[in-house]
Order: structure tokens, then sequence, then C-alpha cells
């Protein structure tokens, strides 16, 4: 290909906004002459580029804005640590289907046993498989339906409202107020059969109802929508935070 007819496609490449094929031509095309490939592999090594430079900016960019706190995939959890918990099982949540049906995640255990890191790191893998998440603890997410309230219009009302996936940590540290409650129940409604939630709790369904301001049939109506299309993983054992601290308890 000629010096001109290169640069005719480079201003092609551009004009397209196709920046990384843009840069990466000149390589492509001599790793081309090289490898005496076809027409048709070059043109696929060139879309490639640019696609998998795009699909990496996407998952950059939504992890940004998810709210998912860094470091916790899957592949960092330590499952030797804590053996109560199905590998097999958390691998299978992983593929994501259960997102792709609409379903919901409750995730239970004491304090340190892994469950928001096993909530995030579906989240993660959630995003790399084109869903939208978002990560907000109880507290957080109660603040944000409160504005919700005063502004229905508002962004951070339509992140939450639109995501494919919005994570719940730590719901069972306080009890709500009836107000809260209220509005957690509203939140769960909207949500029900049209998107996914992931919910960890230190609090066991048997004891929900003081956290709904102690009204048993909100409660209800609000354990009825999660688990209706649901799995639940119950984690027991020590906390990993706390395993490095365990020979000064002993002593």
């Amino acid at each position: 290909m000629a010096l001109s007819e290169i640069e005719a496609t480079r201003a092609m490449l551009e004009r397209l906004k196709m920046p990384v094929a843009h840069e990466r031509l000149g390589d492509l095309l001599e790793e081309s002459v090289r490898e005496k490939l076809a027409p048709h592999e070059l043109l696929n090594r060139l879309l490639k580029t640019e696609i998998d430079a795009r699909e990496e900016k996407r998952v950059s960019v939504n992890l940004k804005f998810s709210g998912l706190p860094p470091g916790m995939t899957l592949e960092a959890f330590d499952f030797v640590f804590q053996p109560s918990i199905d590998k097999s099982r958390v691998e299978s949540l992983a593929t994501c289907e259960f997102i792709q049906r609409k379903e919901n995640l409750l995730l239970f255990g004491p304090p340190g046993v892994g469950k928001t890191h096993i909530a995030a790191a579906l989240g993660i893998k959630a995003i790399k498989n084109g869903f939208t998440v978002i990560f907000v603890t109880l507290d957080k997410l109660i603040e944000r339906l409160k504005l919700d309230e005063e502004n229905p219009q508002g962004a951070s009302g339509r992140r939450h409202r639109r995501a494919n996936l919005v994570i719940v940590d730590e719901l069972g540290y306080r009890p709500l107020s009836q107000a809260e409650a209220n509005l957690f129940f509203g939140f769960v409604s909207k949500r029900y059969e049209n998107s996914s939630l992931i919910i960890t709790s230190n609090k066991s369904v048997r004891e929900w109802a003081q956290l709904f301001a102690s009204d048993e049939v909100l409660a209800a109506a609000v354990l009825d929508r999660l688990l209706h299309h649901a799995y639940a993983i119950s984690i027991s054992g020590r906390s990993y935070r706390l395993k490095d601290k365990e020979v000064m308890f002993k002593e």
C-alpha cells in the first residue's frame, strides 16, 4: 500500500472515530506483510484492536462510576479460608445468568466472612459481561432515596433505578425508621422482576422485622419480593479481617 493510500486510510479511520486502529495501522500493515496475512485477516486484526480498546475503556468507566470497592475480585477471594462457601456455586453466579433473568442474590453471615467481597466480585464480573452496576451501602442508598423524593429526575436516582444490578451492602447494622423502611420497600418493589439486587446482611431473614421499624407486615412484603426469584448463600466461619489477630486473642 502506497504512503498516500495509507494516509487516506488513516484519515478515514480518524473520521470514523477509531483512534486505536488509526494508531496501530502502520504496525498491523507490517505484520500483514511479515506474516503474509490475507486481506480479511488484516481487517479483522485492525477492527479487533479498536473493539478491544473500546471494551477496556467501557469496563474502566463503568467500574469507576459503579462505586465498587477496588481489588475485590473472585480471583483474590480466599475460598480455602472460608470453606462454608461453595466455590462452584459462586462461579456459576459469576456467569451473570441470574442478572439476565432479573433474579436476586442474598448473602448472609457475621461480619468479616466475605459477604461484601463476594458481592463486589460478582459486580465486577457483571460489568465485564456488559451489565451496569451500582454498589452502595444501605445508609447511602437511603440517602439517595430521600433525595429522589425531593428530586425524582436527579442523576443519582436515575442511576440506581436503571442499573441492571444494584448491590446493597450492610443491611442489618442499624434498624430503619418507618419512613426509611417505606422508602426501601418502594425501591425493592420497583426493581422486582425488572432488574437484579444483591444484598448483604448480618441478620437472618427471621430478624428482618426488627430492622424494618418492627413492622412485620412490611418486612414480609420486602422479603416476598426479594426471595421470589432469588438465590441465598449463608456464610459462616471466622472473620478474614481478624485472622492475623487470632494469636493475640489466644494469648
